[in-house]
Order: C-alpha cells, then structure tokens, then sequence
C-alpha cells in the first residue's frame, strides 16, 4: 500500500493521478459534483510545489476576478495545513522552493491571450468544459517545456466537448471519471443532496451528479438522444415512386469544405441521407464540373445550391446547365415568423424532421456537427443560428455536412410541389463536359 503524505489523502480513485505524474502529459479528470476533482489536483500540485521550483498556471476559458478561479481552494488548504506559502491576491509563491502559482483568463476581449504561459511546468485548467477549440489550439503548442504536463478537471456539458474529443482516446493522456459515490470524503449533506436531485428530476442528476453529458441545453439546437435515434431509425420502406433531393454547401472562407448531400424517401413520410460527398478545391470551374457530375450520378428531382457570397455565380452557371436548380440565402426572409432568417428557419426545419423521426442520419460526422449547433434569441423572439464563422473559431470546424443536409431538408419541405410540375429534369445541354 502506498505511504502518502497527509495533504495527498485524496479519494482513491484519483491516486493513479500521482503515481503516473511523469508518465503522461495530459490528465483529463472528469464527473460531476461531489467527486473531489478541483480538491485533490489543488493538493497535488500545493505538494510538487513544495518539492522542487515549478511555475503553474490556473487557467479559465475567462476569468473576471481572481474569485472565479481556484484561488481560494489554494488558500484554504494552505490556510488548513500550515503551510509555507504566500498567498498574494492573484500569484501565490513558495517561501523555499520558490514555486510559483499564477491565475488567468485565456481570453480576453475576444483574443486569446498566452502571455505569462511561456516554461509553465505544470498548466491546470478547471471548468475545462468551458473551453474552446479555437483556444485549446493556442494553449496547448505553448505549454511545450520538457516534462510539463496539463490537467483538465471538467463536467462535459455536451457529448463533442472540445477538450474530451481531443485528449480521451491519446496514449498520452490519462483518463479518469470520478463521481460523488467515488469519494469517501464527500459530505452527507452533498450525497443528500444528489439523492434529492435523483428523485426530483432524473436528468439534472445525470449530468450534475453522475457527469454525463446533458441531453441539450437553451443554447444547443438538437437533443442528442434524438440524434442518436435518427443515426438508428428504422424505416419500413414503401413500394411508390421515390424522390430524391441533392444539395450543395459551398466552401465560404478557406479551409472550408464543399459538401454535396443526397436525401432520398423512403415512405410517404420519412427520408434518408444516403450519400455525402466533399472536395475542398477553390476553383470555381471544378466546383461547377464536381456538381453537374454528381448530378448526372445521383439523378435528383430537386437539386439546391447555396447562394451566397461568392456561391451566387456557381448558382447561375448551374442554372444555365440544369433546369431544376433552386438557389438557397441563408440571409434571406423565413418562412417561419419565429426564425430570423432563411437559415434559421431550415435548421427548425431539420430539427421537425429529427424530433419526427421522419429523418435518417446515418453519417456520424454529420451527427457530430449538428450536435454543437447553437441556436439565440433576438428581443422580438425570433430565432437566431449561430453563424457559420463563429461556430468555426469555437469547434476548430465549419458545419459545412450540417448545413448540406439542412439546405436539403428545407427543399423537400418547401419545394416538393415542383417535382409534379416537371416531366422530366434533364441536362439542358446534353453535350456538356462538366470538367471542361
């Protein structure tokens, strides 16, 4: 059995934390209330501290005040042990080692911001939850001074977390899941309380006691349960004429990606997404040729394309070849007063046709996108999606498969009538070359 000194008492669960503290760079301690995460890494690092000179920093996707940060959790334990720290308002030093603890906010006005984190030995974010994939990809290259580690303590708000996605399945990182039933100091009162919680309402308890991700929130779109259940649906096919839908999302900025969709029914009233194809080049005339290729592949009845910004011109050359091209504006006015735009109004779109069990995802990449679609509220009450440009700078990705499937949902729903009014939807010039 393992001899520790009494600072280190920490539940047992988390002990492979200290005996594997130079065998990995990252630690991603995860759970929900009670489970003595924030305690035992604020005990752990006070003891290295105490050891041998090292700089840590505490850091926060933001941080207000000193208050919002684990300064006080430091001050207690070295209040509670006597310890022979100095605790300063925002820096706390040891007396001999000279060991040094540091609080920050990565981001500031809208920046992220590294100074200070240059030969940090040990970097500890709290709250990991609540950081971003566009300051996760900044962090994490700094902190590259031999034998520094990072540790994540966190409650996983959504199941695409930023930091969960990227460290949980690294050989590098060493994962551990604790909970308040994990945690032989946790007080009576608290284990109480997540008894309360159980009997009151199951899916709080879940997520704020058992850790698990929350099925959604007032700012997440979709509910993931029903996105699992559109990934499993079973259709029972009917024997009638199918219909088939192709949209196009085209790449807005680079690094963006163009996405066609192929959505096809299977009943009289549920769909499937059978195929989703990508290319990421920037000429506009391989981007005209992929799609009339596609076309001619998959032969849809409706085919729409995105139409804005630089999209406009793909659109008009596509109309001038095939006949039955609809053009999609996200900024355009909704069909829907509740949405405040075209956009919004086919992601409520989507959302009926998930929540209906009307639609089949089986593509998980896609599935993973829609999950951190974010939706607000204008002061009128109407619906607002987060934009495109923002979603990239906080998940490190554009929904670009999310929005095809979106644009294809939103021209079945509206634009199904103009299938009967076409007799056939062909090539208007049947010698054209789409790859010129």
């Amino acid at each position: 059995m393992i001899q520790l000194p009494e600072i280190l008492d920490i539940p047992e669960k988390l002990i492979p934390v200290i005996t594997n503290i130079n065998n990995y760079n990252y630690f991603l301690i995860e759970g929900g209330r009670g489970g003595g995460k924030s305690q035992s890494i604020a005990r752990l690092i006070l003891w290295i501290a105490e050891q041998r000179k090292v700089r840590v920093c505490c850091g926060r996707e933001t941080q207000a005040t000193i208050s919002d940060s684990v300064h006080k959790i430091f001050n207690d334990l070295i209040t509670d042990y006597n310890l022979n720290f100095t605790v300063k308002s925002n820096k706390i030093i040891h007396n001999y080692s000279n060991s040094s603890i540091i609080f920050k906010g990565f981001k500031e006005q809208g920046r992220v911001n590294i100074k200070g984190l240059e030969g940090i030995d040990i970097l500890w974010i709290d709250e990991a939850q609540a950081i971003s994939k566009s300051t996760l990809d900044v962090i994490i290259p700094t902190i590259r001074k031999k034998n520094s580690i990072v540790i994540f303590t966190m409650n996983r708000l959504v199941r695409k977390d930023p930091v969960y996605s990227e460290f949980v399945s690294r050989d590098d990182c060493l994962h551990i899941k604790i909970n308040y039933y994990d945690n032989k100091y946790c007080p009576e009162k608290l284990i109480l309380e997540a008894q309360r919680c159980k009997e009151r309402n199951i899916q709080d308890y879940e997520y704020i006691w058992e850790g698990n991700p929350i099925d959604t929130t007032n700012d997440f779109l979709f509910s993931s349960i029903k996105l699992d259940r559109a990934k499993n649906l079973k259709i029972n096919e009917e024997n009638y004429r199918k219909i088939r839908c192709m949209s196009v999302d085209l790449a807005g900025s680079g690094g963006d990606l163009c996405v066609a969709s192929l959505i096809e029914s299977k009943s009289t009233t549920q769909w499937s997404l059978e195929k989703q194809d990508f290319w990421s080049e920037p000429d506009t005339d391989i981007t005209k040729g992929r799609i009339i290729n596609l076309y001619s592949l998959w032969k849809p009845e409706l085919l729409i394309l995105d139409a804005d910004g630089l999209g406009y011109s793909i659109y008009v050359s596509i109309k001038n070849v095939i006949a039955n091209t609809i053009k999609f504006n996200g900024a355009a006015s909704s069909n829907r007063p509740n949405a405040l735009n075209r956009r919004a109004d086919g992601y409520l779109t989507l959302k009926d046709y998930i929540d209906n069990e009307w639609l089949k995802i089986s593509s998980d990449f896609t599935v993973s996108q829609l999950e951190y679609i974010k939706k607000s509220y204008k002061p009128n009450g109407q619906i607002v999606i987060q934009s495109k440009k923002d979603m990239k700078a906080e998940q490190g990705e554009s929904p670009d498969f999310a929005d095809s499937l979106m644009m294809g949902i939103y021209a079945i729903n509206y634009y199904s009538y103009l299938i009967d009014e076409r007799e056939e939807t062909v090539i208007l010039d049947s010698n054209f070359d789409p790859y010129g």
